[in-house]
Formats: C-alpha cells, sequence, structure tokens
C-alpha cells in the first residue's frame, strides 16, 4: 500500500483496489481511510483509492494548519500525482465539505459528486454540540472520543478495533483544526455553482445532517437523493450494503450517458 509525494515536503499514504473509474474517498476528522472499511468491496467494478488525509493514519503530518480548502488543494495535488484527470469523489460528513470544495475550485477534476450525511454549514445546534463536543473530547479525553466514533460506527468489535487503532495515529492537533474549520465553514451560496452528476445519502431522523437536504435540493435540481429510513448518520460502516448499491448504480448509469 503505498505512500505518494504530493510536494517536496509531503507524503500521504493510500490504499487502491480494482480498475476502471476511479473513486476518491474522503474521510471525516481523526477517522482515517479506515471508516471505509466495506467500500473496498467496490473494486468488482470501480478503482478504488482511499487517502489518509495529511495528519491522518499513515500519511505525514502537515507543517500547515488544517483547513477545509488545505485539505482540498491536497486531494488536487494527489489526484495530480497519480496521474488522475478526473475521478468521483465520495465525501463522508465533513469529508463531503472538501469534496464539495473541491467541486467548487477545480470542477474540472469532479466527475461525479457523491455525500453521504453532507452539509453545507453547521447550522444547527445537534450539529454544532457533535463538533464542540469532538474538539473538547480530543482536548480532555482523546481515548474515549475513539471509542465513542468507533462504537458508533460498528457494533462489530473486529473493525472497532481497526478504527480506534487507525484513529491513534492521528495527529491530535491537526484533528481538531479539522473539526474547528468544519464547524466555522459555509459554501450555502456557492452550491449552484455544483453542475456535475450528484448523488446525496442521508439516514433517516436520527442523522443530525439530514435537515441539510433542502440546501441542496433547491440549490441543484439535478441531483439525486435518498434517505435510509431508521438510520443514522453512519452510513458507510452500518448500511454498507446499501450504500455501495448506490454508488455502483448511480456511477454507472452516469457515467454511460
Amino acid at each position: 500500500m503505498p505512500l505518494i509525494s504530493i510536494d517536496s515536503r509531503k507524503h500521504l499514504f493510500y490504499e487502491e483496489y480494482g480498475q476502471g473509474i476511479p473513486i476518491i474517498f474522503i474521510h471525516p476528522p481523526g477517522m482515517g481511510r479506515k471508516v471505509f472499511y466495506y467500500q473496498r468491496l467496490l473494486s468488482e467494478h470501480f478503482k478504488v483509492i482511499f487517502p489518509d488525509l495529511s495528519g491522518h493514519g499513515d500519511s505525514e503530518h502537515p507543517g500547515e494548519p488544517a483547513s477545509i480548502s488545505y485539505y482540498a488543494n491536497e486531494i488536487v495535488q494527489f489526484m495530480d500525482a497519480l496521474y488522475i484527470d478526473k475521478a468521483v469523489l465520495f465525501g463522508y460528513s465533513a469529508g463531503g465539505l472538501i469534496a464539495q470544495h473541491i467541486g467548487f475550485i477545480r470542477p474540472d477534476k469532479v466527475s461525479h459528486l457523491i455525500l453521504s450525511g453532507a452539509y453545507p454549514a453547521v447550522h444547527n445546534v445537534i450539529g454544532q454540540k457533535l463538533h464542540k463536543l469532538g474538539m473538547y473530547l480530543l482536548e480532555k479525553n482523546p481515548g474515549l472520543l475513539m471509542r465513542i466514533l468507533a462504537g458508533s460506527h460498528t457494533k462489530d468489535r473486529q473493525l472497532r478495533s481497526i478504527l480506534t487503532g487507525h484513529m491513534k495515529k492521528a495527529d491530535q492537533a491537526h484533528w481538531h483544526q479539522y473539526y474547528q474549520d468544519s464547524l466555522g465553514y459555509n459554501c450555502i451560496e456557492q452550491l449552484p455553482r455544483l453542475n456535475m452528476p450528484m448523488l446525496f445519502m442521508y439516514g433517516g431522523l436520527r442523522d443530525w445532517t439530514l435537515t441539510n437536504a433542502g440546501y441542496y435540493r433547491r440549490a441543484c435540481s439535478h441531483a439525486e437523493f435518498f434517505r435510509l429510513e431508521y438510520q443514522g448518520h453512519q452510513l458507510p460502516t452500518k448500511q454498507w450494503k446499501t450504500c455501495n448499491e448506490l454508488v455502483t448504480g448511480f456511477v454507472l448509469t452516469h457515467h454511460s450517458r
């Protein structure tokens, strides 16, 4: 599993499986590429690529503060280093902010945009509290935060251990900065600029990001939306079969057009 240089000062670690249409998966704060454990199965149909953002997992720590724009530029550099002209971007939770930002600054690099639990801004109280709680626990009890995140994503003990072990590798300062910038980020006014094929996946009322779907419906009338009733926010792990089926159908349908 390779380590690739994206400039003279920084290397990113990533996993790659399969062949065909490239899909790049962008993770939320702290969790790293392992949160997409089940999306490796999509390699049956596509080339799936899972980078650890700098300061996360097995990638090097950046010399600059982490932010949504910083990571968006990092993914563009990552694509260039792999000679990928255009790819499907899959952003999960705050990783969706990075994927959206790439859609604004380099739409030529994005063939399709797939967002699970997406939000253009943290506009509700629950989302604000979750981000602030994450930052607080990073400072006071990071081990508890890791156990909470792993437990919320899966009941499988082996996968919980994998997720926790990978989160322990993250640089906590950059993890905190990723949370902080996500909390302050707002791209609502820019949403009409996203013209590529788009797929949104949400859980039901247990998904704190569900209320954001209205922003996207109004601004991106061409987008497709799926709501998985009685589910929470953690669709890539807890509803991975449905998630993978939606990705496969969406990409193959729009690629053939």
